[in-house]
């Protein structure tokens, strides 16, 4: 036996003791995917999170003690090398969004040793057409800043974030549940068919999706009015910006401009005085402000030429003391970052200049 009975019933016993430890850290890693990741680059997503159960775990150890796939000598074995205890998956509704999420996760968490988490990306299609899993998992731990108050104890526990599409995760979870437990037994050809035949269908649906979202983005941007949600703003402002990844750090941009009825195109317009397009003339800026910042040693945050970094740098020099102006509000990590640019930026402390209010 590679696992034996004494060893499972330890671990389990241990991974009782520490579950609350498991089920925060998810908690968190989730909620930092979820107003950071997702909400703060306008991805439309949905984020999920769960610790392993601890009858999860004894099934999991027992399957392999049958199978002699895995051999645990002790309980430390066990914690080393079961790594997701704690998971999250991020569902994302379209799937060119996935990479895109599996590079903000591991741009914002730390790897085992402190390095750039690794992530594998499953596409089993490629090597089996009968097989239409797809996933890409990161091992992500909190990052030394992360490591406050009761968090303290869960920066060296691992946490696994599964990302995928959601019509890839609803093939993910069936297959799962018949396929992989014993307790549903072995298929038979017919569902095997079935199987087959949703996976197909799973992989159109996400090529609707796209579809679908594109026409919206279509009508949004001919649309009038105020900006109904962050989607509605990028969809909008996307093309003054050709070639940029707008949605990037668009989330916290948009809060910050709402308070100043910076709430449609036409008032952000008027106050930018220019004409689309705008990539050369904002990447121009944004280099000169980085420069800046550099030659001054602030580094907390740096700007993003392949972002909606471009707008804010176009409009601090119009409004960056209004801005960074005094709120009682507690801003979210990414305004806090706009508010941050628009107190280092050189004409933030100058006195008022006139300057036209967005209307709404």
């Amino acid at each position: 036996m590679t696992i034996s009975d004494d060893t499972i019933k330890k671990a389990v016993q241990r991974y009782h003791r520490e579950y609350d430890r498991y089920l925060k850290l998810a908690a968190r890693v989730a909620e930092i995917c979820r107003s950071e990741i997702v909400e703060g680059n306008a991805i439309r997503a949905q984020v999920t999170s769960r610790a392993k159960s601890p009858k999860s775990l004894e099934g999991k150890l027992r399957r392999f003690a049958a199978s002699g796939k895995k051999s645990f000598p002790d309980v430390d074995a066990v914690f080393e090398h079961i790594r997701d205890l704690a998971a999250v998956r991020v569902a994302t509704y379209e799937q060119r969004h996935e990479d895109h999420v599996v590079q903000l996760v591991c741009n914002r968490f730390m790897g085992a040793s402190g390095e750039r988490p690794i992530h594998e990306r499953k596409d089993k299609n490629r090597d089996d057409p009968n097989n239409f899993y797809r996933s890409s998992h990161v091992e992500v731990f909190l990052t030394p800043a992360d490591g406050v108050g009761t968090y303290l104890n869960v920066m060296d526990v691992p946490c696994e974030v599964q990302v995928c599409s959601m019509m890839a995760h609803v093939w993910n979870e069936i297959e799962h549940d018949l396929g992989y437990k014993p307790a549903a037994g072995v298929l038979s050809d017919q569902e095997r068919n079935f199987l087959v035949m949703l996976g197909q269908s799973v992989r159109m649906g996400d090529g609707t999706i796209s579809s679908l979202f594109a026409e919206t983005e279509r009508r949004q941007r001919e649309q009038g009015g105020a900006f109904t949600d962050v989607y509605d703003f990028v969809a909008r402002l996307r093309g003054w910006f050709p070639g940029v990844d707008f949605g990037r750090n668009a989330g916290a941009l948009f809060e910050a401009l709402k308070p100043i009825r910076l709430v449609n195109p036409d008032s952000i317009r008027r106050v930018l005085g220019s004409v689309e397009p705008l990539t050369d003339v904002a990447r121009a800026s944004l280099d000169a402000f980085s420069r800046r910042l550099e030659i001054h040693g602030e580094s907390r945050f740096t700007l993003e030429s392949n972002s909606s970094d471009l707008l804010l740098v176009l409009l601090l020099p119009k409004i960056g003391r209004h801005l960074h102006a005094p709120t009682t509000d507690s801003p979210t990590d990414g305004v806090a970052r706009v508010r941050w640019f628009a107190e280092r930026y050189p004409e933030a402390a100058a006195p008022p200049q006139s300057v036209r209010a967005g209307t709404t």
